[in-house]
């Protein structure tokens, strides 16, 4: 699952670097680090928002608005509470979505979280421009299996998985 705005942001990034070298280090870490933000921060988003969707159909008012709430508080977007969340959906949803991940992904994906983790609350990121892209570029998949495995579709083909 791409996402314009991160493209944008990592393809503005990536020319201001080039034409800008030799470039500060400091300066370096911190347009890596926003952008480690950045995609953490739109790879929240669109977790919430997949959850919120799938719940569109339920009638309830009072069921949605907490579906909604519950959705608002600081989401983990590890892939072990997103299989967590997914088993919430019912164990096949959980299964699909464990199948389909590999280590390759689930290691650039967790880069994403980690590196993320260090500009947020520790000490930057050492992570250089071309590594986050690599990251981001490998690892967005895991919405997409995230997705699919939402909607109970085994290998995006839109057959059910019976939750």
């Amino acid at each position: 699952m791409r996402f314009d705005r991160i493209d944008r942001a990592l393809e503005r990034c990536e020319e201001h670097c080039k034409s800008a070298e030799p470039m500060n280090v400091e300066v370096k870490s911190l347009l890596t680090g926003s952008i480690l933000i950045l995609i953490y921060s739109e790879f929240e988003r669109k977790i919430r928002s997949l959850i919120l969707d799938r719940c569109s159909s339920v009638s309830d008012e009072s069921i949605r608005k907490y579906i909604e709430k519950s959705t608002r508080k600081n989401m983990n977007i590890k892939i072990s509470d997103l299989s967590g969340l997914l088993g919430k959906f019912g164990d096949l949803h959980k299964q699909e979505f464990q199948r389909r991940l590999n280590d390759r992904v689930q290691t650039m994906y967790d880069s994403i979280l980690a590196n993320r983790h260090h500009v947020a609350h520790e000490k930057g990121s050492e992570a250089t421009m071309q590594e986050v892209r690599q990251y981001y570029e490998e690892g967005h998949v895991v919405l997409d299996y995230f997705r699919d495995a939402l909607r109970g579709e085994r290998n995006g083909a839109g057959r059910g998985v019976p939750s």
